[in-house]
């Protein structure tokens, strides 16, 4: 059988419930702006989208509207779009849900794919096979995520219920499963091909709330050079995986994925109320270098939910041209439940496991930080790192006070679970896990061994 998701344990329970269900049931806030363009899977293309009763149908016919600053698009609650390629966005244009229901679902997998016509059984009776002319595919999951795939690298390496192998060159996708048409045995199949499903460059002023992104090879959103982007009480899962590289040196893909990434040059950057879960790389990320000084100023990620993600706050940062150093600026972490890194999908089927954290700086350290705080912050049981970054210790400009760490005993999956990379402490107890954690956070909330 294929994989079962396995959920975990922690001890942040009814914390994590209570912001989940702050999430999912928030009320949307974008009022009516310049133009209003309303989407619907009701819909129909030929509309002009202008009213609730004439709205378009599909995710991609938004960049055919002759949207213009200050402008806004509503999807409908309720809903469920399949997006074959990426939205690149204009400046001051919000993206919003209307309606009654659940928030509006946007997916970067062309079509549920539990349908039994549309596979074929391969010369080896185990292997079936579907036709997807697409970029490469980065996750499948079955039963409404019940159960997830194994991503390989080549078709012979199919063995296991559950590998998959996307030949991108014939279209053709191939899905070992000995239980018969896998169409046939599944409810539903996602299988992701999109990679990005909101992407901007040197814009401002973007504003999305209230819409759940699923199944893309890269994720959600990716900005570079921007300032004034907020995404809030929006849910993002099942993303990454897509191949950025191949590692000569040892024969083998680098994957990737960042739900939220903010690249280079960013300003005024908020990432808030949101659920992030099972992200091949980071939840939430800025990064990046350029030709002038990279710029991080006034970016928070608050109150966010993060689980089962492997680098879940991530960054870091460089100067390509000469030895001037990233500037960093009024940073803020506060508010966020942190849980399960390195137990998710992407932390189980990645090659190169020791860059999994809570907390991932790279342990770089940077001249020009300042007024960087992580606070009020709830990590709960990594199975890799917890924090990997410089310390307040050693990083001038970094504050890190009340924040609540909870761990247990590790799964075994990975050799990389000391509680601060570099120290060589694989807490196995309460005592150990505070001396660890009091290199970082000198000031904690609570720190908490589960037995």
């Amino acid at each position: 059988m294929v994989s079962k998701v396995i959920e975990q344990l922690g001890g942040a329970e009814t914390q994590a419930e209570a912001l989940k269900k702050r999430i999912v049931f928030a009320e949307d806030t974008i009022e009516k702006r310049k133009n209003t363009y309303y989407v619907s899977d009701r819909g129909d293309d030929s509309s002009d989208g202008c009213s609730p009763e004439r709205p378009i149908k599909s995710y991609m016919h938004v960049a055919d509207l002759p949207l213009e600053a200050g402008d806004s698009v509503l999807f409908e609650r309720g809903s469920v779009f399949r997006a074959s390629e990426k939205l690149w966005v204009k400046s001051n244009v919000y993206f919003g849900a209307y309606g009654e229901g659940e928030k509006p679902h946007i997916y970067g997998s062309l079509r549920d794919y539990a349908d039994p016509s549309i596979w074929k059984q391969t010369e080896n009776e185990a292997i079936w096979c579907t036709e997807i002319s697409h970029t490469g595919a980065g996750v499948i999951t079955f039963n409404y995520d019940e159960y997830v795939g194994v991503w390989r690298y080549t078709k012979p390496e199919l063995k296991n219920d559950g590998d998959f192998y996307h030949d991108i060159e014939k279209g053709v996708f191939y899905l070992y499963f000995e239980g018969g048409n896998p169409g046939e045995y599944f409810e539903n199949i996602e299988i992701s091909t999109t990679d990005i499903a909101i992407r901007g460059s040197y814009i401002k002023d973007i504003y999305v709330e209230n819409i759940l992104f699923k199944y893309y090879t890269v994720g959600p959103f990716l900005f570079g050079e921007i300032s004034d982007i907020t995404v809030t009480d929006c849910v993002m899962g099942w993303c990454g995986g897509k191949i950025f590289d191949i590692d000569k040196k040892n024969n083998m893909p680098v994957r990737y994925g960042n739900a939220f990434q903010a690249w280079y040059l960013s300003e005024n950057i908020v990432v808030k109320n949101c659920w992030i879960y099972q992200q091949f790389d980071a939840a939430v990320t800025f990064q990046g270098f350029g030709d002038s000084v990279p710029n991080f100023e006034n970016i928070k990620f608050e109150d966010n939910l993060i689980e089962y993600c492997s680098m879940n706050f991530e960054f870091w940062s460089r100067n390509t041209n000469d030895e001037t150093p990233p500037h960093i600026e009024n940073i803020l972490y506060k508010g966020n439940i942190i849980r399960f890194a390195g137990y998710g999908w992407g932390g189980i089927q990645r090659f190169k496991k020791g860059n999994q954290a809570s907390l991932l700086g790279w342990n770089f350290h940077y001249d020009d930080i300042k007024n960087f705080v992580i606070t009020d912050n709830i990590l709960d049981c990594s199975d890799c790192y917890m924090i990997y970054m410089k310390s307040p210790k050693e990083q001038k400009g970094l504050s890190v006070y009340k924040n609540t760490y909870f761990q247990k005993a590790p799964s075994g999956l990975h050799e990389c679970v000391e509680i601060v990379k570099g120290l060589d402490i694989r807490a196995t107890n309460d005592k150990e896990l505070k001396e660890a954690i009091a290199t970082f956070d000198e000031n904690p909330k609570l720190v908490k061994w589960l037995d």
